[in-house]
């Protein structure tokens, strides 16, 4: 069972999210825009307990969600651009930095996001 807040500190936290997401994802900055008596770290580390509360978390989660729907940041987007790159891209190293982004996502997606869908597979180029 989770911490239960009153409905006043859950809208309070609730800014401090909304802030979050429109101020570039800095934590400390966020929680210092409402609650200023607290320095950039122990801010940071306030932001983190507030995650900890299940119907923060929530709404934290769906924030960030529409925020990447809103972008279209999906990983099938991103692979496809990067897979633009490698196939129009004059420079050589534009080819070779595409393919090493690639790279990173998918180890990624397998790794940290520990998806239950398997993860896309795409064919490896030759940048020469």
């Amino acid at each position: 069972m989770g911490k239960r807040i009153k409905e006043e500190t859950f809208r309070k936290y609730c800014l401090v999210v909304d802030e979050y997401v429109v101020n570039g994802m800095h934590q400390g900055k966020a929680v210092q825009k409402f609650y200023p008596k607290y320095g950039l770290n122990a801010a940071s580390t306030e932001f983190n307990r507030m995650l900890k509360i299940p119907r923060i978390k929530e709404y934290y989660d769906t924030k960030l969600q529409n925020k990447a729907n809103e972008l279209n940041i999906t990983l099938d987007v991103q692979l496809k651009r990067l897979d633009d790159i490698i196939y129009n891209a004059e420079r050589e190293s534009d080819k070779i930095n595409a393919i090493k982004e690639q790279n990173k996502l998918l180890a990624l997606y397998k790794e940290h996001n520990k998806q239950k869908q398997q993860a896309p597979t795409f064919k490896v180029y030759d940048a020469r």
